[in-house]
C-alpha cells in the first residue's frame, strides 16, 4: 500500500486545530444484535448460547467493572465505575452515533476499529475458562462473519470516519480468500490476523494465496494483541493458582504479549514478507519499545551469529530492512518514554491510538481526556508541530485510505490546537498507566 505524501496538515501553525486520527478502536455489538448476522441454520444454537451468555457472560466485555475488577486496584476501578461505565460512557461501542459523540468529546476524527472480545458465540476469556466454554469451528467462523458485516453497518453512519477491519480466519485458504474479496467490495480497509495453528503457522505456504490476495487488493495486514497469535493453544489466566488475581493477569499479559510479538518474528524469518514485498503490516496494541531490541539482537542474528549465511539466497535482506519496508505501529496509547525514543523506533512507522471503549484508553480514567494525555506525552517530550502532525494523523492517512478532504473539516470544528496538546502539562494527572511506562516494557 503506497503511503500518501504529507498534505495541508503539514503547514498548520499551532493555533489550528489537530486532525487527530485514532489507529485503534474497537466496536461491537449488543450480542443479541448479532443474531441477524448469522446464517440461519446457527440461530438455534445462538439461541442457546444468548441463555448461556446472559447467566455467565458479560454485555460490557472487557471493559465492564466485573472483568477489571480481577486485575485492577479499588481506587481506580471505582473512578472507572463511577465515572465511565455509571455515566454511560461506554454507549460508544455499540451506538455508532454515540461513538462519533465520544470521539468529537475527545477531538477524534476519525479511527481505525477493530473487534474486541464479544463475538457471536464468544466470552470473554475468564468466564469462558470458568465454565470450560469455547465455540465450535463453525460457530467461530461465522462468529468473524458478523461481526464484520454489523461493522460495515456501524460505519456506514459515518463511513469518512472510520476505518473497519475484517477479522478472518484463515482454516480454510479459499473460503478467507473469498472473504477478503468481499470484504475489499465492501469498504473494509483491512484484514485482522486470526490465531495460527502450530501445525500451519502463518508462513506456511498454504498460505500465500491469501497473502497474494492482499496484495491484489492492496489491504494492509493488521496484527492486535489478544486477537492474533501464533499458537491456538489457550494461554491460560490461572486466577485460582495465583497468590493474587493482579498477579494471575500479569503472568497470562506477559504470554499474551510474548506471543503476539511473535507474528513479526514468524512473517520475517518465515519468508512472508520477502516472498511477498508489497505486503503491508501494522502492528497494533503491542508496545514499541521491544521493538529496538528486536531490530537489534536479529540483525545480529542474521549478521553476526553462527547462524548459517546460506540463509541469506532465501532471505536476502537483514530483519531490520523488512520492517522499515513493510511494517508500520499502531502503537495504541504511547507513553512519554516511547514518544521521547520516537526517532530511535521510527517517526514515520508510529500511529497513535487512543483505544476506545478500554480502561487503558487516553479517553478514561483520571481527568479523562485525550487532549490531556497528549500533553502528558507529546507535550512533556516537547515534540515540535511536525512530528506530532505525523503521530497524531499523516502516518494513518497515507495507510488508511483516509480522505483528508472530509477530515480536515471535522477537525477544524472539533480539534484541540496543536499548541494545546504541545504544551507541557503543569500537574500530573497520570500517575499510574501508561503514560509513565518504562520504554522496554512490552506490554501493558
Amino acid at each position: 500500500m503506497a503511503v500518501l505524501e504529507s498534505s495541508s496538515t503539514s503547514t498548520q501553525s499551532c493555533a489550528d486545530p489537530a486532525l487527530i486520527i485514532s489507529s485503534d478502536g474497537h466496536a461491537m455489538a449488543k450480542m443479541v444484535d448479532y443474531r441477524p448476522y448469522l446464517p440461519s441454520r446457527l440461530h438455534e444454537q445462538f439461541d442457546d448460547f444468548l441463555k448461556l451468555h446472559k447467566s455467565s457472560g458479560s454485555e460490557e466485555g472487557v471493559s465492564g467493572v466485573k472483568n477489571q475488577a480481577i486485575q485492577t486496584d479499588h481506587e481506580i476501578l471505582d473512578a472507572w465505575s463511577k465515572d465511565v461505565v455509571e455515566a454511560g460512557r461506554l454507549d460508544g461501542t455499540s451506538d455508532p452515533a454515540r461513538r462519533l459523540y465520544r470521539m468529537e468529546i475527545e477531538g477524534i476524527a476519525a479511527e481505525v476499529l477493530f473487534p474486541d472480545f464479544g463475538l457471536p458465540f464468544e466470552m470473554v476469556p475468564q468466564n469462558a475458562a470458568a465454565i470450560g466454554y469455547a465455540p465450535t469451528l463453525e460457530q467461530a467462523e461465522e462468529g468473524k462473519k458478523a461481526h464484520s458485516r454489523w461493522l460495515l453497518d456501524f460505519c456506514s453512519f459515518a463511513p469518512e470516519r472510520f476505518a473497519p477491519q475484517a477479522f478472518i480466519g484463515f482454516e480454510d485458504v479459499d473460503a478467507a480468500v473469498q472473504e477478503i474479496r468481499w470484504a475489499k467490495e465492501a469498504g473494509m480497509k483491512g484484514l485482522v490476523l486470526p490465531y495460527f495453528d502450530e501445525d500451519m503457522p502463518l508462513y506456511h505456504p498454504r498460505h500465500d494465496p491469501i497473502w497474494q490476495t492482499l496484495v491484489e487488493l492492496d489491504m494492509l495486514v493488521n496484527s492486535h494483541i489478544a486477537t492474533t497469535n501464533t499458537t491456538k493453544r489457550r494461554v491460560r489466566n490461572n486466577a485460582k493458582l495465583a497468590p493474587h488475581t493482579a498477579c494471575a493477569f500479569t503472568m497470562f499479559g506477559e504470554e499474551m504479549f510474548f506471543l503476539v510479538h511473535q507474528v513479526l518474528t514468524h512473517l520475517v524469518w518465515g519468508g512472508v514478507l520477502e516472498r511477498f514485498p508489497e505486503l503491508q503490516v501494522v502492528l497494533t496494541e503491542q508496545g514499541s519499545g521491544w521493538l529496538l531490541g528486536w531490530l537489534e539482537s536479529n540483525d545480529f542474528k542474521y549478521e553476526g551469529s553462527f547462524l548459517s549465511h546460506d540463509l541469506h539466497e532465501v532471505m536476502p535482506h537483514k530483519p531490520s530492512e523488512y520492517f522499515q519496508r513493510q511494517v508500520t505501529l499502531g502503537s495504541s496509547i504511547f507513553s512519554k518514554a516511547e514518544i521521547e525514543a520516537r526517532h530511535n523506533i521510527g517517526i514515520d512507522k508510529m500511529m497513535l491510538g487512543m483505544d476506545y471503549p478500554h480502561m487503558e484508553g487516553t479517553w478514561g480514567t483520571y481527568k479523562g481526556s485525550t487532549a490531556s494525555y497528549l500533553q502528558a506525552t507529546l507535550g512533556a517530550a516537547k515534540v515540535p508541530a511536525d512530528e506530532a502532525q505525523k503521530l497524531l494523523s499523516e502516518n494513518i492517512v497515507g495507510r488508511f485510505g483516509f480522505d483528508l478532504e472530509k477530515l480536515e473539516p471535522v477537525a477544524q470544528r472539533i480539534g484541540p490546537s496543536l499548541s494545546e496538546i504541545l504544551t507541557p502539562p503543569t500537574e500530573d494527572y497520570y500517575p499510574r498507566g501508561d503514560v509513565h511506562k518504562p520504554l522496554g516494557m512490552a506490554g501493558r
